[in-house]
């Protein structure tokens, strides 16, 4: 029997994908439904929120202070907005 999930297209460059890859492997593969190719990644629709901010946690984690504000800035430009998938 086939099952649907519900997903979410992101697009984000190479680095941005790696580190979202080593988020959700260290989380059971509770994020990633597919890796289509370097820059595009389905992720479940329903962990889209919680995968943002974890990925605000690492880039926090590994950036020091004072460069932090523009770093955060690049991520999310990085890490587009979502389009959502209609397919079931």
């Amino acid at each position: 029997m086939v099952k649907a999930i519900r997903g979410s297209l992101v697009k984000c460059d190479a680095s941005i994908k790696a580190m979202l890859v080593d988020i959700d492997s260290k989380n059971n593969n509770e994020f990633i439904i597919e890796e289509l190719d370097e820059e595009h990644i389905l992720v479940k629709e329903t962990k889209i929120n919680e995968l943002k901010a974890r990925l605000n946690e690492v880039s926090m984690a590994v950036t020091p202070s004072s460069s932090l504000a523009n770093f955060t800035q690049m991520m999310r430009q990085r890490l587009k907005e979502p389009e959502s998938s209609d397919s079931e």
